[in-house]
């Protein structure tokens, strides 16, 4: 092989490989990774890669970080509102006269009723959700005892 054979070889794909012996085995780079086949294997690559994201996203379920501490608020209250609701609707029932009032009071204001009556609930204060999810708690406990009698 004559040197211009050799540099001409070199300049196309090819790997350089060398063997125990040391002689220089000339390879051809697969097709795939070769002139415009390499530029749509990349495509496709980028493509491929924007695709799964985009679909687990979507359909995957996938959330960022901000998402994630959001749904764990969320389920930290839902679980707080599981306990206290229930101690918040016995504490406003025991409480002389609160049954009365409330039905009195315009739905608007019974978050307020609750809250003015019932001040803490297992040690912990009273906020609007707390007292709203008790208002609400309260109308369904009054629904069922109404349609007993």
């Amino acid at each position: 092989m004559s040197a211009r054979q050799r540099s001409t070889t070199m300049q196309s794909a090819s790997l350089l490989v060398f063997s125990h012996s040391e002689k220089a085995i000339h390879m051809e780079l697969p097709t795939l990774l070769q002139g415009e086949s390499r530029s749509r294997l990349l495509q496709g690559i980028a493509i491929g890669g924007v695709a799964t994201v985009t679909i687990g996203f979507i359909w995957g379920g996938w959330v960022t970080s901000e998402r994630a501490r959001i749904m764990s608020v969320a389920a930290e209250s839902s679980g707080r509102m599981s306990i206290l609701v229930p101690l918040c609707v016995s504490q406003f029932t025991a409480a002389d006269g609160a049954i009365a009032r409330f039905k009195t009071t315009s739905a608007y204001s019974k978050e307020n009723l609750v809250s003015e009556v019932v001040r803490n609930v297992a040690s912990t204060s009273m906020d609007y959700s707390l007292a709203r999810a008790c208002a609400g708690a309260i109308d369904l406990e009054l629904a069922k005892t109404d349609m007993k009698s």
